[in-house]
């Protein structure tokens, strides 16, 4: 185990208060990453934006919140697109005590291998990391899941390969017949909004659209 995971007490405490600072260091593909315990949970850090909140993770825990417990708790295959420090899958595992097969796909070298080492640390151990494009992993991908979560930003921001047809095709292609789909999405710009909504609901019979603030979650249950 990394030594940046063994938190001193004091540390602990004081994160109550203020984020502490535990490592920081450039990416593979970000110029700065800093790895931040607030109120005994993770976050991640970059130049831009603060990903991550561990269990507190307001997206996902909005929209397992959406989706009927049984169905999340008789999973056996996640695919995660944008793993950041591995929330979605710590939600699962500790909300709803349940820990199936996670295959993690994250384009940052270092950001993954820090979702493993914290994963790991957390009893999360049935994982299959990918360090790649997602956009890339989808194309060439041949399993089958019955969970696939994306949570993909740069910034704040959803980079447009990622709400485009081609991509969200793709992501349709491996889920399987009565999976559910989700997507996290900041509202930047309406007229982009609508053309992202109109993409999904093209591909996706029935879309569940959750608004928060300026994120809105779609749910797709098959």
């Amino acid at each position: 185990m990394h030594p940046f995971f063994k938190v001193s007490p004091v540390k602990r405490v004081l994160s109550y208060l203020i984020p502490v600072t535990i490592a920081s260091t450039p990416g593979s593909k970000n110029k700065f990453l800093e790895f931040i315990l607030y109120r005994n949970q993770w976050q991640l850090a970059t130049e831009e934006a603060l990903y991550s909140d561990g269990t507190r993770y307001q997206p996902f825990r909005i929209a397992f919140r959406n989706v009927p417990k049984d169905k999340l708790t008789a999973l056996s295959h996640c695919l995660i697109l944008g793993t950041g420090l591995g929330s979605i899958a710590q939600i699962l595992k500790e909300k709803y005590k349940h820990n199936p097969r996670f295959t993690l796909v994250e384009y940052d070298e270092q950001i993954l291998k820090w979702a493993l080492e914290n994963l790991s640390a957390l009893g999360v151990h049935n994982l299959d990391p990918h360090c790649i494009n997602a956009a890339d992993f989808v194309k060439k991908d041949k399993g089958q899941y019955d969970l696939l979560c994306i949570d993909i930003f740069n910034g704040r921001e959803v980079p447009s390969l990622f709400t485009e047809k081609e991509f969200l095709v793709q992501t349709r292609r491996l889920l399987k017949p009565g999976g559910i789909w989700i997507m996290n999405y900041i509202v930047n710009d309406e007229v982009e909004l609508y053309q992202y909504l109109s993409n999904v609901k093209s591909i996706f019979s029935d879309v569940d659209v959750i608004e928060k603030e300026q994120n809105r979650i779609l749910i797709v249950r098959g």
